[in-house]
């Protein structure tokens, strides 16, 4: 039930970005969404919270989640350059799915020797010290940059780089 709260809201706050996040400025989307679907789900299930609770904390993650890819997306269509797209995604997904095994492996004896609610908060707080701390840095604030205009450096279809006027 806590998953598929999260999973229907996350498709439907995907859904929602689609029609609406072009009107949005991308950065402080971006922050909010990292900020209601990550530390908040680690210390609800820390707190004993009632399943319920726990639900709609889940549900609210998965609507500020949703948001997130799109944006992602966006953002490294417009700002790698064409030939280079492939390499960066390749490596950065290859990486992301590495961590996974070792991720639950650490998580599996940091429980064992702690106790699931220190594992729990501390997850918590790491989440969200990594995913706005970055926020910090100045090249955060280029989000927007390129924002409607596609690639970085590249012409728009519209007017070709080597079209001349024409004596019409």
């Amino acid at each position: 039930m806590v998953w598929a709260a999260f999973s229907v809201t996350g498709t439907v706050g995907s859904l929602v970005a689609a029609a609406v996040a072009h009107r949005l400025r991308r950065r402080p989307v971006f922050f909010l969404g990292w900020l209601v679907t990550g530390a908040p789900r680690f210390l609800v299930l820390a707190s004993g919270a009632p399943l319920w609770a726990v639900a709609v904390v889940m549900g609210i993650g998965g609507l500020g989640g949703g948001f997130l890819n799109p944006i992602i997306g966006a953002v490294t269509y417009e700002r790698i350059p064409p030939e280079m797209v492939g390499r960066v995604r390749g490596i950065g997904q290859a990486l992301t799915w590495a961590g996974i095994p070792l991720g639950g492996l650490l998580g599996g004896a940091a429980v064992a020797g702690a106790g699931l609610g220190p594992v729990l908060v501390a997850a918590g707080v790491v989440y969200f010290l990594t995913t706005h701390l970055a926020g910090l840095r100045p090249e955060w604030r280029e989000m927007d940059r390129h924002r409607g205009r596609g690639r970085a450096g590249s012409v728009h279809p519209a007017t070709p780089a080597d079209a001349t006027p024409s004596a019409s």
